[in-house]
């Protein structure tokens, strides 16, 4: 197998150049005494640096100037009380910032923030300035004129793609990142969802094989999965969380990468990877072929309170299973007896002990009971159940109020993927509009990182300030609307 140094090469070989595009906001310069301030709107979500200058308007400043200058994602951020924030993510993660000017001049401001609103406040002056020459310089790797508009017919779905594709648009960074404010890194579980959407918008494969390479020289775990994140400024990182559900999910992503491009190089420079991934889970299978509970063990599945992921998490095995043994299928390689014999195994063996015949449900003792929509999915994309039993279930569980529900976008992806893997295009279409139409009338630019149509302000770090409002797991509806014809 190749070693970390030839992964990261191969990483920077596949480096993407940024665009940048200079913004102007709605508003030209202003003038303020201490306690005023301006509210800049640069029509649409921006990735980017801000940069302004202020002279002095009839007296010269003899003390330095205090500003604050706050950015936000939506008008709410500009708005918030930061000083009330209780969230468990980094306070640091708002966007604030106290600056002291000794004198007239340009400031560039070094740092990037992801924003529409900027506020401008003047905290202190001693005699009244004129604040002018606003620039946003925004940056993605996207090359916008790459992107044809949807065939959709359908307005809202139109303005779905549009929202979807700027999220995107957002993240592409110097490489995939799951969000432009917070966290500003690269996580397998949107990674793969950027990939899927990118083969059908943007199309720049060499940033969806850099990231597979810069996971590719991550540090393993003591089960032997993969980092779930890595950093790259301002030097490689291999990220500490080893998520179980994430490492079984980058196989996908190899599997969904030769989908689309053929390209053989890649998969034989990544191959063993991915099957030690599979061998790795298999190895924390117990004697029914279920996985079992290991130091070190964690999935994701969502960010839904209280949920038991189990059953998801072997349905996870099993959809990366079947990819897995297509792919070797399809390159020639024997190793896909092996797996697809331990696909039909482990399908037969959650049948029998996660399924509720009574219950006609997946829901099971090793979940403690719970009916989650999560277990139901994803025992249905890991082909335990078909045909009308699978939509029975489907639709069952998401209208049952004792069921718990997806939270995020991420795992709503895979609610509208598994409607689609049963033909349920109607119930798809509808799904979409419901969830990120209900995101789009209550304003956003960006699709979010977390919404509850009932509880908005949702937050998986307990404090709504903390949320990511431009977030890469939301971008999948284009994918969906292109690739299905939607």
């Amino acid at each position: 197998m190749k070693d970390k140094n030839y992964f990261l090469r191969k990483a920077q070989e596949n480096f993407p150049e940024l665009n940048y595009t200079v913004l102007t906001p709605d508003i030209s310069e202003f003038t303020a005494s201490s306690g005023d301030s301006v509210i800049l709107d640069l029509g649409n979500h921006a990735v980017g640096h801000f940069s302004f200058s202020f002279d002095n308007v009839e007296k010269f400043i003899d003390a330095p100037v205090r500003l604050i200058i706050r950015f936000g994602e939506d008008m709410r951020e500009i708005s918030d009380d930061i000083s009330q924030y209780n969230g468990n993510v980094s306070k640091t993660w708002l966007q604030e910032e106290i600056l002291n000017l000794d004198y007239p001049q340009k400031t560039e401001m070094p740092r990037r923030y992801a924003c529409r609103y900027i506020k401008i406040t003047v905290e202190c002056t001693n005699f009244p300035i004129k604040i002018f020459d606003f620039k946003f310089t925004a940056s993605t790797s996207a090359d916008i004129s790459a992107l044809a508009p949807s065939d959709t017919k359908d307005s809202l779905l139109n303005k779905i793609d549009c929202v979807a594709t700027n999220t995107l648009k957002e993240c592409m960074q110097t490489f995939f990142e799951d969000g432009p404010k917070r966290d500003r890194r690269l996580w397998i579980g949107d990674l793969r969802l950027e990939a899927l959407t990118n083969y059908y918008t943007f199309k720049n494969l060499e940033i969806v094989k850099r990231c597979l390479y810069l996971f590719a020289a991550g540090e393993y775990n003591n089960l032997g999965f993969l980092p779930s994140y890595v950093f790259e400024t301002p030097y490689y990182n291999s990220g500490a969380a080893h998520i179980t559900d994430y490492a079984l999910l980058y196989v996908v992503t190899v599997c969904d990468y030769y989908e689309h491009t053929a390209d053989i190089v890649v998969v034989n420079d990544l191959l063993q990877i991915c099957k030690s991934q599979l061998d790795s889970f298999e190895a924390i299978l117990d004697e029914n072929l279920i996985v079992t509970m290991h130091d070190g063990w964690f999935s994701f599945i969502d960010w839904c309170p209280g949920l038991e992921k189990l059953t998801a998490l072997q349905g996870v095995y099993l959809y990366t299973l079947e990819r897995f043994s297509e792919l070797l299928k399809a390159i020639g390689d024997e190793d896909f007896k092996k797996y697809s014999s331990l696909l039909s195994q482990v399908r037969s063996a959650c049948k029998k002990h996660l399924y509720d015949k009574n219950a006609k449900a997946f829901i099971n003792d090793l979940d403690k009971k719970q009916f989650s929509v999560h277990s139901q999915i994803w025992m249905i994309l890991g082909g335990v159940i078909s045909g009308e039993e699978a939509k029975k279930l489907l639709i069952f569980s998401l209208d049952n109020e004792n069921a718990k529900q997806p939270v995020t976008p991420y795992m709503r992806h895979y609610v509208t993927e598994a409607m689609l893997k049963l033909g349920m295009k109607d119930n798809a279409v509808q799904y979409l509009k419901n969830l990120w139409g209900g995101m789009i009338d209550l304003g956003a630019d960006t699709f979010w990182e977390a919404y509850v149509p009932d509880n908005p302000d949702f937050s998986p770090y307990d404090d709504r300030k903390g949320n990511s409002l431009c977030h890469a797991w939301s971008c999948t509806p284009s994918y969906f609307i292109r690739k299905y014809g939607l």
